[in-house]
C-alpha cells in the first residue's frame, strides 16, 4: 500500500492533469476526481457539481455545497449532499496537510445549513434560478415529505487529525409533519487516508458491516464442495429486514440489482398483498433472497451476529416491497413475514468475477438476467478484448496509445497498482488515464448519439440498465469489430469536446452542463440523419479531435437543447427533471436543424425524420455505411459560436469567416478592455443580473480575497447605484481574471 505522502504526490498530479484536460479550476477538478473514486466503489451512485455557492462563511447562516446526487431518491428515498474543501491544498507539496475537528464539524454546519434551508423552502427565495444547486434545492423542497434520509459526504485531500472521523447519524433535523421523528442525517468523512483505501481496492470502499441483534440469526452450513466460497441457508423476519433496510438503504443492494430496482418501481403488488392478507405463507410464496459477504462472524450459540460487505444481488424488490409495505400500512404484520436468505461468503481474491456470475445466474428467471448487465456479458467481454488490441493513428513524433475500455469498475488502477516503478510507468504511457472509457459511460456515449438523450440524462445505472437490454442481441455482438471500438472512441470525444465547451459560451446559464451536452450530442446525430448525411467518424479518429466546423454545429445544437431544458414554459418545474421526459428530446426536435446551408443535402437520402424508439438495432454498428467526407471549414453561421472556442486554426476558415471570428473574439467572452470606452463597460457590466454577480461574490471568496473596494463597488451594482469610473475598471479588471482562471464567461454576461 503507498503510504500517503506518496498518494498525496499522486493525487495531485492527477488533479492537475485533469484541470488541464477539462479546462477546470484545481478545486473543481478534485472535486470530480474524489466523486469519481466514489462512484466507482458504490458509495454514490452518481454526482453532478453545483459550484460557486458558498455563502456567509464565519456567521451563523453559513451553507456551503459543491455537488449533489438526488437519483438516490429513486432507489431508497434519500438525498445526497457533497461538500469539497474549501482549502484544497494542491500548492502544498512540502509537508502532508492535515484537517481538524473543528474545520471539519465547521464544514458540516454549513452543508447541514444548507439542507435544512431548502427543505424549509427559504433557500430558493434567495438563489438564481438557473443555477443547479436552486434545482436542487427545489427538488429537496418539493420531496420533503417522502425523503427519508440526507448523507453528507464532506471531501478532503488533507489527513484528519481529529477524532470521530465515521459515519455520524444525527436524527430529527427536519420534520416535514409533527409526528414523531424526522428526516434523518448522516455525514460521512473522505479524507486522504480514506481515498487512498478507496482507490487501492476494487470493492465498497466503506467495509458495510451489519449488525444483528441478539440471539443472532440460526444458519444451515451447506456442505463445502468450492473452497472460494461457504453457503449459508438462512431466515428473517420482514421486521428485521425492514429495519435493514431503514438503516442501510440501498448499499444493501449490489449495484446492478440496484439500478433495475429504481427503474421497476419500490413496491410489488403481489408481494404487498400476501403481507397484508397472508403474512405467515410469504415463506411458501417467495422465492427469498440470495446475497453475497465477505466474512460472517457467530456466537457460542452458531448464530450469525454480524455480516460483512452485504449485497442482496437477488430480491431487491421484495426487500424494498416489504420495507415500504411496513411503512405505508399500519395493519401489516411484518415480524409474520418469513424469508429465506441464501448467503453466499466468497473469498475476497474472487469476488471481482464470482459475485456478478451469481447475481447473473440468480436472476435467471427475470428482466435482470434478460438484459445480462453484468461485466460479464458476450458484448462487454468481446468490447474489452477488442480495446486492447487497437492503437491510436502513428502521427511523427508521438507514440501510439490505446484507449483503455474498463469492463469491470477499478480495472484500470488496479492494472496499473500491479505494476512498479518502469513497468508502471511504460502502462501509463500506453494507456493514458484520459484515454480511459468506463463501461457505464460508454452506454451514455451511444444511448445519445442513437437519439435517447433523456435516457441519458436519468443518470449513469439506469442508462446503463437501458443500454443492457438493447445490446443482448446476438445480432449486435456479432457486428462488434475494431471499427465499432473505433466509433465509440469517437463518440467519446465528442461528448467531451461537447461538454467541455459549454461553458464558454454566452448563453450558457451556468447549470445542467451534462443535460445540455447530451441533448445537443442527440440533435446533431438526428440533425445528420434527416439531412441524409453521415458523421466522418475516420476523420475523428484518425485526427483523434473534432474540427471547428463541427464544433460549430455542436454548439449551436448546445444552444437549442439549452433553451428546450431552461424553457419557462416546461411542464416540469425542475430542469434536470424535464431532461428525463421524452417530450423534453420531442421539443427538441421540431428546432431547425444545427447543419449550416452549406453541409445540408438538398436530396437527403432518408426524407423522414428518424424515430429512435423506432428503429432496428438501435446500438448496432453504423459503421457498414460509407461516411460522406465534408471539408471542415469554418462558414460564416458557424463563425459565430466556434469564435470563443477555436482562435486558432485560423488557415481552417474562409477570409470572410476569419475576420467575423476575430471580431468576435474581441466581444463575447473574452471582451479586450482596449477597445471599449469606460462607458461602454459600465453598461457591460450593469445588464449583468445581481443573482450572477452573488454567484461571482461567493466563487471569490473561496478562490481569493474580496477587498473592502470589491465588496463596495459590487454592492452598488446590486443597489442599481451609479459606478465611478475607477469601480468599472475594477470590476472589470475582476471579471477579465476570473474568466482566465477558469470561470464561467456566462455567469458575468448581460442577459437579454
Amino acid at each position: 500500500m503507498e503510504s500517503l505522502e506518496e498518494y498525496h504526490h499522486d493525487l495531485v498530479e492527477q488533479v492537475q492533469n485533469y484541470a488541464a484536460e477539462e479546462e477546470l479550476l484545481d478545486q473543481e477538478a478534485f472535486f470530480n476526481v474524489a466523486c469519481e473514486l466514489l462512484r466507482n466503489n458504490d458509495v454514490i451512485a452518481e454526482y453532478a457539481p453545483a459550484p460557486y455557492f458558498f455563502h456567509g462563511q464565519g456567521s451563523s447562516n453559513f451553507m456551503m455545497v459543491d455537488g449533489y446526487d438526488f437519483s438516490s431518491y429513486d432507489q431508497d428515498e434519500s438525498i445526497v449532499i457533497i461538500g469539497c474543501d474549501n482549502d484544497y491544498s494542491i500548492h502544498q507539496n512540502k509537508e502532508l496537510p492535515t484537517i481538524q475537528t473543528l474545520e471539519y464539524k465547521r464544514s458540516l454546519q454549513g452543508m447541514r445549513n444548507f439542507v435544512i434551508s431548502a427543505l424549509k423552502g427559504t433557500f430558493l427565495e434567495q438563489a438564481e434560478e438557473s443555477s443547479e444547486v436552486y434545482g436542487l434545492a427545489q427538488f429537496m423542497h418539493e420531496h420533503k415529505d417522502s425523503i427519508r434520509r440526507v448523507r453528507l459526504y464532506y471531501i478532503t485531500d488533507r489527513e484528519f487529525t481529529g477524532r470521530d472521523a465515521g459515519i455520524q447519524p444525527v436524527q430529527d433535523i427536519y420534520s416535514p409533519t409533527k409526528k414523531e421523528g424526522g428526516i434523518g442525517i448522516e455525514a460521512h468523512l473522505w479524507d486522504l487516508a480514506r481515498l487512498r483505501d478507496a482507490a487501492e481496492i476494487t470493492g465498497s470502499s466503506e467495509n458495510l458491516v451489519v449488525h444483528l441483534d441478539n440471539p443472532g440469526v440460526p444458519a444451515v452450513h451447506a456442505p463445502v464442495v468450492d473452497t472460494s466460497m461457504k453457503t449459508y441457508l438462512l431466515f428473517l423476519t420482514g421486521d428485521v429486514l425492514a429495519k435493514l433496510y431503514q438503516e442501510y438503504g440501498s448499499k444493501l443492494m449490489e449495484s446492478n440489482v440496484r439500478s433495475f430496482l429504481s427503474m421497476r418501481g419500490k413496491i410489488n403488488k403481489g408481494i404487498r398483498n400476501t403481507i397484508l392478507e397472508a403474512p405467515n405463507r410469504f415463506v411458501a410464496y417467495n422465492n427469498g433472497l440470495t446475497a453475497t459477504a465477505s466474512n460472517v462472524e457467530f456466537n457460542t450459540l452458531g448464530n450469525i451476529t454480524s455480516i460483512t460487505d452485504l449485497q442482496i444481488v437477488n430480491g431487491g424488490q421484495t426487500t424494498a416491497s416489504i420495507y415500504y409495505t411496513g411503512n405505508t400500512s399500519s395493519n401489516a404484520e411484518l415480524e409474520k413475514v418469513v424469508i429465506p436468505v441464501k448467503l453466499v461468503v466468497v473469498d475476497p481474491t474472487e469476488s471481482r468475477n464470482l459475485i456478478p456470475d451469481i447475481s447473473r445466474f440468480t436472476n435467471s428467471q427475470n428482466k435482470v438476467a434478460e438484459a445480462d448487465f453484468s461485466a460479464n456479458s458476450e458484448f462487454q467481454v468481446k468490447l474489452e478484448q477488442i480495446s486492447r488490441t487497437v492503437l491510436t493513428p502513428l502521427v511523427a513524433g508521438k507514440r501510439q496509445t490505446r484507449w483503455y475500455y474498463e469492463r469491470v469498475r477499478g480495472q484500470y488502477d488496479v492494472e496499473k497498482s500491479r505494476l512498479q516503478g518502469a513497468q508502471r510507468k511504460q502502462f501509463t504511457e500506453a494507456n493514458p488515464t484520459r484515454q480511459r472509457i468506463k463501461m457505464v459511460d460508454a452506454a451514455k456515449y451511444l444511448m445519445c448519439w442513437q437519439g435517447f438523450p433523456e435516457i441519458a440524462s436519468l443518470g449513469s445505472q439506469k442508462c446503463f440498465a437501458k443500454f443492457a437490454i438493447e445490446t443482448n442481441d446476438k445480432k449486435i455482438i456479432s457486428q462488434v469489430d475494431k471499427d465499432y471500438f473505433k466509433e465509440l472512441v469517437c463518440k467519446r470525444i465528442i461528448f467531451d469536446t461537447t461538454h467541455r465547451n459549454i461553458k464558454k459560451m454566452n448563453w450558457y446559464l451556468g447549470a445542467y452542463q451534462m443535460n445540455i451536452a447530451e441533448y445537443a450530442i442527440a440533435k446533431y446525430s438526428y440533425d445528420l440523419y434527416r439531412a441524409g448525411l453521415q458523421c466522418n467518424f475516420s476523420e475523428i479518429w484518425n485526427a483523434q479531435s473534432i474540427g471547428p466546423e463541427m464544433l460549430g454545429h455542436l454548439m449551436r445544437a448546445a444552444k437549442q437543447a439549452s433553451d428546450v431544458i431552461n424553457d419557462p414554459s416546461r411542464p416540469v418545474t425542475n430542469c434536470s427533471e424535464w431532461a428525463k421526459h421524452t417530450e423534453c428530446w420531442e421539443q427538441l426536435k421540431t428546432f431547425p436543424s444545427c447543419l449550416t446551408p452549406d453541409t445540408a443535402n438538398p436530396n437527403p437520402t432518408h426524407p423522414k425524420p428518424i424515430e429512435p424508439e423506432k428503429k432496428d438495432d438501435p446500438l448496432g454498428p453504423s459503421h457498414q455505411t460509407p461516411h460522406r467526407q465534408r471539408q471542415s471549414t469554418i462558414t460564416q453561421q458557424t463563425a459565430p459560436v466556434t469564435a470563443p472556442l477555436h482562435r486558432q486554426s485560423q488557415s481552417l476558415a474562409t477570409t470572410e469567416s476569419q475576420e467575423k471570428v476575430i471580431a468576435l473574439s474581441s466581444s463575447s467572452s473574452t471582451v479586450q478592455s482596449e477597445s471599449w470606452s469606460v462607458d461602454d463597460k459600465r453598461s457591460y457590466l450593469q445588464k449583468i443580473p445581481s443573482q450572477n454577480w452573488n454567484i461571482f461574490m461567493r466563487w471569490r471568496e473561496r478562490n481569493s480575497n474580496n477587498t473592502q473596494q470589491d465588496l463596495a463597488a459590487l454592492g452598488k451594482l446590486e443597489r442599481s447605484v451609479e459606478l465611478t469610473d475607477a469601480e468599472v475598471e475594477l470590476l472589470w479588471d475582476l471579471r477579465s481574471k476570473a474568466i482566465r482562471r477558469g470561470f464561467a464567461a456566462s455567469i458575468l454576461s448581460p442577459r437579454k
